[in-house]
């Protein structure tokens, strides 16, 4: 029996983690989640797995080429096709038997040869694992007749319309008959899709397998989630806290239950709270106090830093004495000495292969990117320090015509805010979002005081570049 990890969503819950690794190479005390549920799987004896991926899918096949355990696939996806449609891509259609599909966000220890088991003695088409849940708006949520068949479904229904509490798990045993009701080359989810067309196409093909009671389930794709499996991981290693490798800890504290990646660095008199996870190589100040945060991969503080009910992205730097309370920041953000955070810091995230994570090419116009409108991850974010605390102005530039004519009215403390000594935002979002070397050197040289002279210098570039356009037109 083969087994299918859908590993090709985007993590957006557990942003801005997953700008920076897809959401199946999050660590989960210091292992990739999508390792656990390879561990999960093969312990059941299910070692043939497909893994349905899109955004920075090479990190993921990088990561996992050692494993001589289990036999991994990765099928091509030439754009997102949905849970079903992907499945029905990477040729499940095709099978002899049933197979096991689960999201790369479920960590869990329920019997599954128990639901392996239950599917083929029920007959239908789709065997769905269920377990009872407090919040059943969260999910899909299903309504079991006497046999164990679904009677009703419904994926993520408003609060007051909640008919059961028995909610969807993303574990499914599925008939690959099933597939012919997928199209071909659509996007097609299971949940929101095929599920309720089976209802009226194969009405009573649809079974639920409710879980035991004492087993564990957890959907990892959201902090709430991550912190229940980690508390549960680290109790059944009987452990309040994780350490791991090359980790330097300077007389400092931790309290569990914490996680602290690889290559760390705890400087003299810190306090790592409860519900605290530092990814590989964070470098945290003397004199720091964090508790309940993710701070991403090789993220730096400064001394005295306060953190508290926070995300910090990765490759982030927090000046001395800056506090982060009930804050996220996006990737690669500079928070200067002194500064409170209160709400959300973004700042444009540059995406490799495309705008989007989609899997597309981009779309370029006549005149390459220069002139293009970006993603709202890739748009330019004002932000500025304002009494002590560092805000976003509103403003939100997605395209070089757009940021020009805010630099016309933007608050001067912004301008300074991301032009400083050593930091060029502007520049760098030209040269990583837009992508012309040119003008990013240009701009790289202009100090905060110039800000005429920045605006200046785009608008001659984007008035040339639209001149040219206008002649090429004409000589054709």
């Amino acid at each position: 029996m083969k087994a299918i990890i859908l590993a090709g969503g985007f993590g957006t819950r557990l942003r801005p983690l997953t700008f920076t690794k897809p959401k199946p190479m999050i660590p989960l005390v210091n292992k990739p989640v999508m390792e656990h549920v390879i561990d999960y799987l093969v312990s059941y004896g299910l070692n043939d797995i497909v893994v349905t991926t899109t955004f920075l899918r090479e990190m993921i096949m990088e990561h996992f080429g050692y494993r001589e355990d289990v036999r991994l696939t990765y099928p091509t996806e030439p754009y997102p096709l949905g849970t079903a449609g992907s499945v029905k891509n990477a040729g499940l259609d095709l099978e002899e038997e049933p197979f096991v599909v689960i999201q790369c966000d479920n960590i869990t220890d329920m019997d599954l040869r128990g639901l392996i088991d239950f599917h083929y003695e029920a007959g239908g088409l789709v065997t769905i694992a269920l377990t009872h849940v407090e919040d059943p708006w969260n999910y899909g949520i299903a309504q079991l007749e006497g046999d164990g068949c679904i009677g009703r479904f419904h994926e993520k229904p408003d609060k007051e319309k909640c008919f059961s509490n028995l909610a969807s798990t993303g574990i499914y045993v599925i008939d690959q008959k099933v597939l012919k009701f997928v199209p071909e080359g659509a996007y097609f989810d299971f949940a929101k899709d095929l599920f309720h067309l089976l209802h009226v196409k194969a009405k009573g093909k649809m079974f639920g397998y409710e879980i035991d009671a004492a087993s564990f389930w957890a959907d990892v794709g959201q902090p709430e989630g991550y912190m229940k499996a980690m508390e549960w991981m680290l109790k059944k290693a009987k452990r309040d806290v994780v350490i791991g490798e090359n980790v330097e800890i300077n007389s400092s504290g931790i309290t569990g239950p914490a996680v602290i990646g690889d290559s760390v660095v705890l400087e003299e008199n810190c306090s790592i709270g409860h519900n605290s996870v530092l990814f590989d190589d964070v470098y945290i100040g003397k004199n720091s106090n964090l508790k309940q945060c993710f701070v991403g991969e090789h993220t730096i503080t400064g001394e005295n830093a306060c953190i508290r009910e926070s995300i910090i992205g990765a490759n982030c730097e927090l000046g001395n004495d800056v506090e982060v309370l009930k804050g996220n920041i996006w990737p690669c953000v500079y928070i200067p000495h002194r500064s409170t955070v209160d709400s959300d810091i973004k700042r444009f995230v540059k995406f490799d292969a495309c705008g989007d994570g989609t899997g597309k090419e981009r779309k370029r116009d006549e005149n390459g990117n220069l002139l293009r409108t970006v993603s709202d991850e890739e748009a330019f974010y004002f932000n500025m320090r304002k009494g002590g605390k560092i805000v976003h102005t509103g403003l939100v530039a997605r395209s070089l015509e757009m940021f020009v004519g805010m630099l016309k009215n933007v608050d001067r403390r912004s301008v300074e805010f991301h032009l400083r000594d050593g930091y060029n935002d502007f520049a760098a979002w030209i040269r990583d979002v837009i992508r012309d070397e040119e003008l990013a050197s240009e701009v790289a040289g202009i100090q905060w005081w110039e800000s005429s002279r920045l605006s200046d210098t785009i608008q001659e570039c984007i008035s040339e570049l639209k001149s040219g356009v206008k002649v090429d037109a004409l000589c054709q």
